[in-house]
C-alpha cells in the first residue's frame, strides 16, 4: 500500500510540473496584447471656438492649423491640460487666453506649427525677468504705474523712431498703469547716434529731455552738431550750459553706462524693449503691446 501511495504521489507531482511547463510555454507562444495608444492620439480635436477669441481672419485651412495647435499645446499656466481647455475652463489663467490670441496672429502670419510652438515657449514659458538700472533714466507716465516699459534705442535707428508713437499711445491708453523709461544704446554703425544721445542727456540736466528727444526724432536723418545745437535753442535750453554739459565726462559716462547696461543684458539690436523686466518679443504695434500690458495686469 505504501508503495502504491508513493507512486500515486510521484505521478501527481510529475503531472503538476508538466502542466506548469505547458502553461508557461503556452503563455510565451501567445501574442502580447497591443499597448494602448496615448489618450491624446485617440481624443477628438475640439474645434469649438474659444470665448473672446476672434477667428474670423482665418480661412478654413488656417482654422484647422489653429485648432491643432491649441489642442496640442499645454496651458500657459503649467497645468495638465491644453491651451484650449485652459481658456474654456480655467478663467484664472489669463496667460492662456493671451497665448491663444497670439496663436491666431501667428497662424494668420503663415508661421508653421514648430515656429508657433517656439514663440509660445519664448513668450509664455521661458521669459526670465531681468533687472535693469533705471535710476538715471528719464521717465514719462504715471510714476506709480504697475507696468514699466524700458526702451533701449539708437537715435539713428529707423525702427526706433517708428516705435515711439506706439509707446506714447501705450502711455495714453494705460494712463494709470504704464510708464516708459529711456535708455541709450547708440550703435557703432551710426556715426551721429552717440553724439545725439549725449546731447539729449545734456538737455535732461535742464529738465527738458523729452522735448529735446522729440526734436531729435523729427530730425533723425540730419543729426549734425549744428542741428543738435539748433534743437537746443528751439526747445529753450541755456545753450552755453548745454554746450558745457555736452563736453563733460559725466554726460559721456552716462551714455556709456546705458550702453554697458544693454550689453550686459545681451542686447544686439535696437529697439529692445522690456516690460516689467521681460523682453518684449512681439511685433512693435499697439495691438500686440496692448495684449502684453493687459496680460501683465491680469485683465
Amino acid at each position: 500500500m505504501r508503495r502504491a501511495a508513493a507512486i500515486t504521489l510521484t505521478s501527481l507531482l510529475v503531472f503538476a510540473c508538466n502542466k506548469k511547463a505547458a502553461d508557461l510555454a503556452s503563455a510565451e507562444a501567445a501574442p502580447s496584447p497591443a499597448a494602448p495608444k496615448p489618450a491624446a492620439d485617440n481624443a477628438p480635436v475640439d474645434e469649438t471656438p474659444p470665448p473672446g477669441v476672434d477667428l474670423s481672419q482665418l480661412d478654413q485651412f488656417e482654422r484647422k492649423v489653429f485648432f491643432r495647435i491649441v489642442n496640442r499645446e499645454s496651458s500657459a499656466c503649467g497645468k495638465a491640460h491644453s491651451l484650449l481647455v485652459s481658456v474654456k475652463t480655467d478663467p484664472g489663467c489669463r496667460k492662456s487666453f493671451y497665448a491663444v490670441k497670439s496663436v491666431v496672429k501667428q497662424v494668420d502670419s503663415g508661421h508653421t506649427d514648430t515656429e508657433v510652438s517656439e514663440y509660445l515657449t519664448k513668450r509664455f514659458r521661458g521669459a526670465a525677468r531681468r533687472s535693469i538700472d533705471i535710476a538715471e533714466a528719464p521717465m514719462k507716465g504715471n510714476a506709480s504705474a504697475r507696468i514699466s516699459l524700458v526702451e533701449f534705442v539708437d537715435y539713428e535707428c529707423p525702427h526706433c523712431k517708428r516705435v515711439q508713437p506706439v509707446l506714447r499711445q501705450a502711455v495714453d491708453e494705460f494712463r494709470n498703469d504704464v510708464r516708459v523709461y529711456f535708455k541709450h544704446y547708440p550703435l557703432g554703425s551710426h556715426s551721429n547716434a552717440r553724439l545725439a544721445a549725449e546731447a539729449a542727456v545734456a538737455a535732461q540736466k535742464q529738465g527738458k529731455f523729452w522735448e529735446y528727444s522729440d526734436q531729435i526724432w523729427a530730425n533723425a536723418e540730419s543729426l549734425t552738431p549744428a542741428k543738435l545745437e539748433q534743437i537746443a535753442k528751439d526747445v529753450g535750453l541755456d545753450v552755453a550750459r548745454w554746450r558745457k554739459d555736452l563736453e563733460s565726462d559725466a554726460v559721456r559716462n552716462r551714455v556709456q553706462k546705458d550702453r554697458n547696461d544693454g550689453s550686459g543684458l545681451g542686447i544686439q539690436s535696437t529697439p529692445t524693449i522690456y516690460l516689467n523686466g521681460r523682453e518684449y518679443t512681439d511685433t512693435r504695434d499697439i495691438d500686440s503691446l496692448r495684449d502684453w500690458i493687459a496680460e501683465e495686469l491680469g485683465r
